[in-house]
């Protein structure tokens, strides 16, 4: 493979982010219980509106109507202090030569957030995709498809680096080279795709595709 373009996830891997995000549900979403760790792990990489869905299925009534702007607001509150950058990260993109981009589900303003937050946004400038532009969230491939486009690269010659199954699947249905970040031991990777624990790992498995 030669590649001409990495594709980042966001949340869960160049910041962790995911556990504030889960902790922000359990504050404003009476039918959701357990820990952050615990809604973390079972909706990793999934969509806002699917995981509301999936609490107001098990717990109806369980959701407010006005869900999305309380998550909103009480996650903007707690990403002052409960989003940091993944280990290593840094470093990982100072020797990164190839050209980047992010592709998240998540809003643009929330990524651009984040980044400034882990002081990360020099490292991408505007090559920030959302799923909110497409409308098609993971494993949907859409997104993935959207960012090579506007990168001006063929999805054969993308290498996407993903922390949950959805992504890895929308990176395999967009006909690119996923990569699975596994940095907490979920060991949740199908089958055939290369995992990596620690970010700077990507370089070396740059040299070697």
């Amino acid at each position: 493979m030669i590649c001409e373009l990495v594709i980042f996830d966001m949340d869960g891997t160049l910041v962790q982010s995911e556990d504030c995000a889960s902790q922000a549900m359990l504050d404003v979403i009476p039918g959701l219980t357990g820990t952050a760790q615990d809604v973390t792990a079972k909706y990793r990489g999934m969509r806002l509106a699917d995981i509301f869905d999936d609490v107001e299925s098990q717990c109806p009534g369980g959701v407010p109507a006005n869900c999305l702007d309380l998550y909103r607001q009480r996650e903007n509150v707690l990403s002052n202090t409960m989003i940091t950058p993944s280990a290593g990260v840094e470093q990982m993109l100072e020797q990164l030569t190839i050209p980047r981009c992010i592709a998240s589900n998540a809003p643009v303003e929330k990524t651009q957030r984040s980044l400034k937050l882990c002081g990360l946004g020099a490292y991408f400038d505007d090559a920030i995709y959302s799923a909110y532009q497409v409308n098609a969230w993971k494993p949907d491939p859409a997104l993935f498809e959207y960012a090579a486009a506007e990168s001006g690269v063929q999805p054969a010659k993308c290498l996407v680096l993903e922390d949950s199954v959805v992504g890895i699947q929308a990176a395999v249905a967009a006909s690119m080279t996923p990569v699975y970040y596994d940095p907490h031991g979920n060991e949740q990777a199908p089958e055939g795709v290369p995992v990596i624990t620690e970010l700077e790992e990507l370089i070396g498995l740059l040299q070697t595709l």
